[in-house]
């Protein structure tokens, strides 16, 4: 488990499209980032960004994204592990698209999972059930 820095760039050679890049230590304002959030566990974090942006996905090796910041800065931002936003971009943080899309994001990720929560209790009614049954 590492732990460190992810944040989001225009890639370079796709205007539409964004990298997601990661740090030991936090980048500095040169490197266009457009939101630096910390986290305990960068794998677990990168595997969280990818599952909401996975359909958009040009590049695996740069994790080149078809995504504008807006849509990348709510995906990382709305990761459900613990974390800690060190910067954004004054022009994305005055877009109103940006709490909207991460609000979006967090409604969706308490869907899904009361949907697991709901399945593994109807399981283990199931085995309940199931084991009180005469043989």
């Amino acid at each position: 488990m590492r732990d460190g820095y992810l944040y989001i760039t225009p890639c370079r050679d796709r205007p539409d499209a964004v990298c997601l890049c990661e740090a030991a230590v936090a980048p500095g304002p040169s490197d266009q980032a457009g939101i630096v959030v910390y986290f305990r566990d960068l794998d677990a974090a990168a595997m969280h960004f990818h599952a909401d942006l996975r359909r958009r996905l040009l590049d695996l090796d740069r994790k080149a994204y078809r995504a504008d910041m807006v849509q990348a800065a709510a995906a990382l931002d709305a990761i459900d592990l613990s974390h800690r936003c060190t910067y954004l971009d004054p022009a994305l943080a005055a877009n109103p698209m940006l709490a909207e899309a991460t609000e979006r994001l967090r409604r969706k990720h308490r869907r899904l999972r009361r949907i697991f929560d709901l399945v593994g209790i109807l399981g283990l009614l199931l085995l309940l059930f199931m084991s009180l049954l005469p043989r």
